[in-house]
């Protein structure tokens, strides 16, 4: 779900079909999650190309306590909104199919409205609910939710693919939520889910065959003869030098995570001599504004000749703002610790390809459907439902405010202790950091 309120006009009410919700949740399982029936189970074999599903994942992690606390939030009983967090582009669609299938096969799920409109009446049969209908869409939602069939939206507002950490959310789930509270006497939740992905094997050659991929459609020195962290770390350094030559910063002293930060509050300071947005709490709001700011004037242009050099102003300046938002991706708090995981690694080259090569159909496959570098668990916790109460007119913000940080705080938690169960496993793969060498 996203912050833009388009016009709702465009938006087309889902017609749901529960004949195929429940056809393709099969094809999911069998063929884009966990592989074929009984032969995913057998060793050697699972692993064939024809029997692991597209996504890879030997196996979906799903604790007794967490499947209990699942279903008593979500059933035919209650008023349940979905927030899973936001780990993994592509994937994540699968995963929250699969767990619509524990408990609510023919739930609502919010998705950008890119991806309904390339198949509009398909997508409303699969009661996928696209992000430009506003009130109608928010209305939809609520509607379904009362009737016990459960929503789903992916809350995160500054996505960033990181299996570690859940970021700030977006508003609606909290504001739906309560819209529920005050039509109903039926118990309303907010139902936050967290998964992690793990490898369960060394995926160094992959590693290094996506790292070769980068060098060459970036043309920056190639590091086959490195070893995965220091080619990674090279990757990265020679990344931020071409960048920053890109939009004529000098260089500067301090290590990569300095050099970088000083390179993203140059771009930031340019764009606000020309952008006066609200203030706003943090880096990425003040970028996601200014972006804002800037395609709203694109779009009010005309494309005679008289424009084309205000155009092309705008359009540097939407770089300008984009690079400054994948410069705060990669950031010491993330990725400053000791060690650096097989997890965090694919996660990192995988969101450089996305925003940098973006060209040709293999780049655009990668992007939208990435493939893993191997099998892996997919490790799913459900921490207690949070209960929306009827509030007073007058204290609705600051609910609605609560609710939100409180949904991202047991979000968090249960990511935590995700983790720190499986910490060992992890830690088998994982690589000495360079970047803080």
């Amino acid at each position: 779900m996203t912050e833009s309120k388009p016009k709702a006009s465009r938006w087309n009410r889902p017609r749901p079909n529960g004949a195929l919700m429940g056809l393709l949740g099969v094809v999911n399982r069998w063929f884009l999650l966990q592989g074929l029936p009984l032969l995913r189970h057998i060793p050697f074999v699972r692993d064939l190309p024809l029997v692991h599903a597209y996504f890879w994942v030997r196996d979906i992690d799903l604790p007794d306590a967490d499947r209990r606390s699942l279903e008593s939030a979500v059933n035919s009983g209650t008023v349940a909104f979905m927030g899973p967090n936001h780990p993994e582009f592509g994937a994540d669609w699968m995963v929250d199919k699969e767990i619509s299938m524990y408990v609510a096969p023919q739930m609502a799920s919010w998705a950008d409205r890119g991806i309904v409109a390339m198949a509009p009446k398909f997508w409303g049969m699969n009661n996928l609910v696209a992000n430009d209908g506003g009130e109608a869409a928010k209305d939809y939602s609520v509607e379904r939710a009362l009737e016990g069939e459960g929503v789903l939206l992916h809350p995160e507002g500054s996505v960033r693919w990181t299996n570690d950490r859940v970021h700030a959310l977006f508003p609606g789930i909290a504001q739906m939520a309560m819209n529920a509270a005050e039509r109903t006497e039926k118990p309303v939740y907010i139902v936050p889910i967290v998964w992690k992905y793990r490898f369960v094997r060394d995926v160094s050659a992959r590693m290094h065959r996506e790292m070769g991929i980068l060098e060459k459609g970036l043309e920056l020195p190639r590091g086959e003869a490195t070893s995965v962290p220091r080619r990674f770390h090279a990757l990265q350094v020679h990344l931020l030098a071409m960048r920053m030559k890109r939009f004529g910063f000098g260089d500067t002293a301090g290590d990569f995570f300095e050099r970088q930060s000083a390179f993203q509050r140059h771009l930031i300071g340019a764009l606000e001599q020309h952008y006066h947005t609200e203030d706003a709490e943090s880096v990425d709001k003040r970028i996601a504004r200014m972006i804002r700011a800037i395609r709203s004037k694109l779009s009010v242009l005309g494309r005679d000749a008289a424009t084309a050099d205000k155009r092309a102003a705008l359009k540097e300046h939407i770089a300008m703002a984009e690079e400054a938002k994948r410069l705060g991706e990669f950031t010491r708090d993330i990725y400053g610790s000791a060690m650096l995981s097989q997890e965090q690694l694919f996660e990192s080259l995988k969101r450089m390809r996305d925003r940098l090569l973006r060209g040709g159909w293999k780049n655009t496959m990668a992007i939208m459907m990435p493939r893993p570098f191997g099998p892996r668990v997919v490790h799913v916790g459900v921490p207690d439902a949070i209960r929306v109460s009827k509030v007073a007119e007058a204290h609705a913000k600051d609910y609605e405010v609560s609710l939100l940080e409180h949904t991202r705080l047991r979000m968090q938690e249960k990511l935590d202790e995700i983790n720190a169960r499986i910490a060992p496993d992890v830690a088998r793969f994982s690589h000495p950091n360079p970047f803080t060498v």
